[in-house]
């Protein structure tokens, strides 16, 4: 026994320079290179804004009515910090805003400042999701992993400075002349074209800081500085295009094939009531009205921004600020959606017909900022910024659902945040003392 025992510390003693090659496991790489990280965190942020964070905001927003299992208590306005909020809060950080900062990392330190560029762009679209759907966040002492397991929350002010700071170095990196690395066939949205990257984080610049109309008197300013260098045509839609792979579909394609909860609320639907967009909005199949394949085809494209929308940001901006064009502007924006969801079977006479129709600019500012919210409202169904605008605008004058008076809804009235998730209150030492409830309004608000 004496001598296997000597034998065995003498050929562990011999093999123990070759232990860290010999335990390397091949399919379990320690790095993973910068094209193999953007296609699936790219996907991560579509997935964020078209998953259970549309699902909620569109029962909030009128969008939807919560009919089965986890959808009807939200119908009620109530959330559940644990079923709700713990994926969505672990699926935004642990997935797709941590992925970002890693590429972030990995590209600066790779001299490849046109990944890092791309990054800071979808960074900022989810960060700016976020906090408009929770108000602070955890942000500068995030990411770390367990060298901080109790990151502070940044205020909101601060994470929309942060938003606007990471465009801003986007732009930046993206014009770059020299690149170690750059995306190409791995950028599943614009297959490597820089310039609508640099174009996105404009527009992006225009939402966010639109959304801080009660705040900022000069937002409208910004938004117009930003939009000026955005989108000049559909064909630079900052969109995801689902079917990169064989087992990829359209989530709300998924949503509807796998969990039923949900059908088109009367108000959004009786909304559309000739209007030429309705069967390609709304699909109706075996007696339940359900998203329309425009939005929810098998392969549809999950808007992230959008031309149609830069225009209504452009023409609420120039309503704000009394400028002219606003009322055109607003036009293009309908002709653009509705040439889009109609896909030829109507005529660009007609459709122009139809946009002079529903956008009618009378003078006086809050009925033409009424008419044109309520058309972008139509824009962004199936999408987070309608429950935005509406929290930040009042418009459209959205109808309450009954029995939505509880402790977590006092008053009853359409919720105006998300309640924080039960890990955060639980484990986070820094979880703010207060505990928000669905009326606390987020600073901005």
């Amino acid at each position: 026994m004496k001598n296997i025992l000597i034998f065995c510390t003498l050929l562990s003693l011999l093999t123990a320079c070759n232990l860290e090659e010999t335990n390397v496991n091949p399919n379990d790489p320690l790095d993973v290179p910068l094209e193999l990280l953007l296609p699936p965190a790219l996907e991560s942020a579509a997935e964020i804004q078209s998953g259970e964070a549309a699902v909620i905001a569109g029962i909030f927003a009128q969008y939807f009515t919560g009919t089965d299992n986890r959808a009807l208590p939200v119908e009620k306005y109530l959330l559940d910090e644990s079923f709700n909020m713990n994926p969505l809060w672990q699926d935004i950080y642990n997935t797709s805003l941590t992925t970002f900062h890693l590429i972030i990392e990995k590209a600066e330190a790779q001299n490849a400042p046109h990944y890092a560029g791309v990054a800071k762009v979808m960074q900022a679209l989810t960060l700016g999701t976020t906090t408009a759907l929770w108000g602070d966040v955890p942000y500068t002492e995030a990411f770390v992993g367990a060298e901080n397991l109790n990151p502070r929350y940044d205020t909101q002010e601060q994470i929309y400075a942060d938003v606007q700071r990471l465009l801003d170095e986007a732009v930046v990196d993206l014009s770059a002349e020299e690149s170690v690395f750059s995306p190409g066939a791995d950028d599943v949205i614009y297959n490597g074209d820089l310039q609508n990257w640099q174009r996105a984080a404009y527009a992006l610049q225009a939402r966010y800081a639109l959304h801080l109309v009660k705040r900022d008197p000069n937002a409208a300013a910004t938004a117009l500085t930003a939009l000026a260098q955005s989108f000049t045509e559909p064909a630079q839609d900052l969109v995801y295009t689902y079917g990169f792979t064989d087992a990829e579909f359209n989530p709300w394609y998924l949503y509807f094939q796998n969990t039923p909860y949900i059908e088109i609320d009367d108000y959004f639907s009786d909304l559309l009531e000739n209007d030429p967009r309705k069967d390609n909005l709304i699909r109706r199949s075996f007696g339940l009205s359900r998203v329309g394949d425009f939005y929810g085809g098998e392969f549809a494209t999950v808007p992230l921004i959008t031309y149609s929308e830069v225009k209504f940001l452009e023409a609420e901006a120039l309503l704000r600020t009394q400028a002219e064009g606003a009322e055109e502007a607003a036009r293009t924006a309908v002709r653009t959606h509705t040439t889009a969801v109609t896909d030829g079977e109507i005529t660009a006479d007609s459709i122009a017909a139809f946009a002079e129709e529903v956008i009618v600019f009378t003078g006086d500012f809050e009925t033409d900022l009424q008419s044109l919210i309520q058309q972008k409202y139509i824009q962004h169904f199936t999408q987070i910024e309608g429950w935005t605008d509406y929290r930040r605008t009042g418009y459209p004058e959205l109808p309450v659902n009954a029995e939505g008076d509880n402790p977590q809804n006092p008053g009853g009235d359409i919720p105006r945040r998300f309640i924080y998730p039960q890990n955060e209150r639980l484990f986070n030492e820094n979880f703010p003392a207060a505990n928000p409830n669905l009326q606390d309004r987020v600073w901005w608000d």
